[in-house]
């Protein structure tokens, strides 16, 4: 309630901000996962959803990584990728979404509350994947475990407007926030 998603709303360009603007660099390829995804095509098979976003991605190496290496890597087995997206459960749907928002091949990764209905499997692929990101990653989490593996630098929203910034993980700054 003090401006988080707003926040990355704006930086992605679905919202427009009251004062000021926001320059987005040629460069910059945003890839947002959201926490209300649109909905998917439930008459579309797993793969085919994919493959409509990218039918390969290339890691920092250069090596090609094909859409079912990449979801079998997110957890859907070749047998599964053969499955109606109307047949997932919700996590695996969220899953899905994970994956095809990361297919785009951003630079600029925004995560709006990411562990949020992931199982744990999940969001430990999500961290491995993170790890070997090489770009930006902006998230917005009160999951302080997930917080403390994926970030070292914390824009922290402390309520009546005031933002302040701190170098390190979210443990190092709450020990820090003990000591003031």
């Amino acid at each position: 309630g003090i401006g988080k998603t707003t926040l990355l709303n704006s930086l992605a360009g679905r919202v427009i901000p009251d004062m000021g603007e926001i320059t987005i660099g040629q460069t910059v390829r945003i890839g947002y996962y959201t926490q209300d995804h649109s909905e998917m095509n439930g008459e579309l098979k797993v793969i085919d959803y994919i493959k409509e976003t990218a039918e390969i991605v290339k890691t920092t190496e250069g090596d090609v990584i094909t859409a079912e290496q990449m979801l079998e890597r997110f957890l859907f087995p070749r047998h599964m990728q053969r499955t109606f997206i109307r047949k997932l459960s919700g996590g695996e749907k969220r899953r899905l979404y994970l994956l095809h928002v990361l297919m785009q091949e951003p630079n600029v990764l925004f995560l709006d509350e990411p562990t949020n209905d992931l199982d744990t499997e999940t969001l430990g692929v999500l961290e491995d994947y993170l790890d070997q990101f090489p770009g930006v990653v902006i998230t917005v989490s009160h999951d302080r475990y997930f917080l403390d593996r994926v970030v070292d630098r914390l824009i922290v929203f402390e309520g009546s407007g005031v933002i302040s910034r701190f170098q390190g993980s979210y443990s190092e700054y709450m020990e820090k926030a003990k000591t003031k």
